[in-house]
C-alpha cells in the first residue's frame, strides 16, 4: 500500500517533502509507494532529528540567561572594544604628533646653529682679512721706506702679490708668482720676501719712478728737501724690534733707516 500523508498547507510539510507534494482538493498530499522512497524518507527524518538534537544541546548552554541581558552585555563589550581601539588610535596620533614636533624643534635648532656658525665664520674671515692687510701694509711700508720709495704708489701693486699664510703658529707673508705659487729667492729655496719684491720693483723702469733718485737732482733732491734736516733715523736691527704698528707710525712720521 502506498504511504499517504495530507497537509493543509505546503508550509506544514517538512521542507524535504515539499518538492514531492501533490495539490489535491485544496490540500497537499504526499504519497510514497516504493521501498527505496520509504528508506529515503527515513534517512531524511533521521538527519532532521540529529540536527534538532544538536541545536537543543547548544541551546542548553544558554539556560538561565536573559536574552535582553545578554544583548546588553554584548553591546557593552562592543563599546569597550571600540573605546580601546579609539584609545590606541589616539595614542598613535599623539605619538606621531610628538615625533613631528621633535623633528621640527631639531630642524629649528640646526638652522639656528648653522646661522650662528655662518655669522661667526664671516666675522672670522673679516678679522683675518684685516689682519692680513695689517701685516702686509706694515711690512711693505717698512720695506718701501727703507728703499726710499713712496708707499702710497707702491702699496697696491705689492699687496696684490702677497698672501699671508700660517706657519708653525706664525703669520708670514709669501710673494706669489703669476700662477699663484710662492716665489723663492735663490736655489736654496729661500722664500721671496716683501723686501725682495721692493728691491725688484726699484730696479724696474716703471716702478722705479716711485723711488728717490740716487743723485742729488731730480725727484730725489725734492724728497730730501721735503724731509728736511730733522729727519729721524733708526737702524734696521732696532726697526725689527718694533711692532708692525710702531713701524708704520715711524715711517709715516718721516723716520728713516740708516743701514
Amino acid at each position: 500500500m502506498p504511504i499517504e500523508q495530507i497537509f493543509e498547507t505546503r508550509e506544514e510539510a517538512p521542507e524535504f517533502l515539499r518538492p514531492s507534494l501533490l495539490e489535491k482538493d485544496g490540500k497537499f498530499v504526499f504519497q510514497a509507494e516504493l521501498p527505496h522512497e520509504i528508506h529515503g524518507l527515513k534517512k531524511a527524518l533521521e538527519s532532521e532529528r540529529a540536527a534538532k538534537k544538536e541545536y537543543e544541546s547548544k541551546l542548553k548552554g544558554y539556560d538561565g540567561i536573559d536574552p535582553e541581558v545578554a544583548r546588553q552585555m554584548l553591546a557593552k563589550q562592543q563599546e569597550l572594544e571600540a573605546r580601546e581601539a579609539q584609545s590606541k588610535g589616539d595614542w598613535a596620533t599623539r605619538e606621531q604628533q610628538l615625533k613631528d614636533q621633535l623633528a621640527k624643534d631639531i630642524t629649528k635648532r640646526e638652522q639656528h646653529y648653522e646661522s650662528e656658525i655662518k655669522t661667526r665664520e664671516e666675522k672670522l674671515q673679516g678679522m683675518q682679512r684685516a689682519l692680513d692687510r695689517y701685516i702686509i701694509e706694515a711690512q711693505a711700508t717698512a720695506a718701501i721706506s727703507a728703499a726710499k720709495g713712496t708707499p702710497e704708489l707702491l702699496m697696491p701693486h705689492i699687496a696684490r702679490q702677497v698672501k699671508i699664510v700660517e706657519e708653525n703658529g706664525e703669520y708670514v707673508a709669501r710673494i706669489l708668482d703669476a700662477q699663484g705659487q710662492p716665489r723663492i729667492a735663490d736655489i736654496k729655496g729661500t722664500p721671496f720676501t716683501i723686501r725682495h719684491l721692493v728691491e725688484e720693483m726699484k730696479a724696474d723702469p716703471i716702478y722705479g719712478r716711485a723711488f728717490e733718485a740716487s743723485g742729488a737732482g731730480g725727484s730725489g733732491a725734492s724728497n730730501a728737501n721735503r724731509a728736511g734736516g730733522n729727519a729721524k733715523t733708526i737702524s734696521r736691527a732696532a726697526l725689527d724690534q718694533m711692532s708692525p704698528a710702531d713701524q708704520m707710525a715711524w715711517f709715516k712720521g718721516g723716520g728713516q733707516i740708516t743701514d
